[in-house]
């Protein structure tokens, strides 16, 4: 099943069953909201929760000061995807509100998300590896395996060699992906 949604304040999004989806959502005017340790895994089960709970699969995560990257894999219905996202959204501004002393004044929490429907082999591999080296790209570790508030951490500890040949095969440095937070 697909289909290409169009919003007056969003951009807009194309809902493919079975297929791959590159996530980036962003903190309202870049503040640094998510950088306790506590935000940061508050963020991440919420995406597990909301994921899992329509039947999505969050195959890699990374989690900064400021924005997320992730990738998912869509059950038979893609078009849940605005309703998941709206609720961790709305779910994790409320935690940041009520927990962040930084944020009681801020006017809204989350800026908005971009998805990114995956059509070739080619781009998922180098958007995951996006993902997986983005804490070294914001200067926050010199190795990705240090970052603990992504699937990278996980994975190196398991598939060292498999992610150094992904590494080298898929270089994530030309990709273009809004990421300026």
């Amino acid at each position: 099943m697909e289909e290409y949604k169009e919003y007056k304040h969003n951009p807009p999004h194309f809902f493919r069953s079975s297929s791959k989806y590159f996530i980036t959502g962003a903190i309202y005017k870049k503040k640094y909201f998510l950088f306790t340790d506590e935000a940061k895994v508050r963020v991440f089960q919420s995406f597990n929760k909301g994921f899992n709970s329509l039947g999505w699969t969050l195959e890699d995560w990374v989690i900064l000061h400021n924005h997320y990257h992730i990738m998912v894999s869509a059950p038979d219905n893609a078009e849940t995807l605005s309703a998941i996202m709206r609720d961790i959204h709305k779910f994790t501004a409320l935690w940041i509100k009520k927990n962040i002393n930084e944020s009681k004044d801020a006017e809204k929490i989350w800026w908005n998300y971009w998805d990114t429907f995956i059509t070739f082999e080619k781009s998922y591999y180098t958007r995951l590896n996006y993902i997986l080296f983005n804490p070294i790209k914001h200067g926050l570790v010199e190795k990705a395996e240090d970052w603990k508030f992504g699937s990278y951490y996980y994975r190196y500890r398991k598939e060292e060699e498999y992610l150094m040949k992904l590494k080298k095969n898929y270089p994530y440095d030309k990709v273009k992906v809004r990421d300026d937070f």
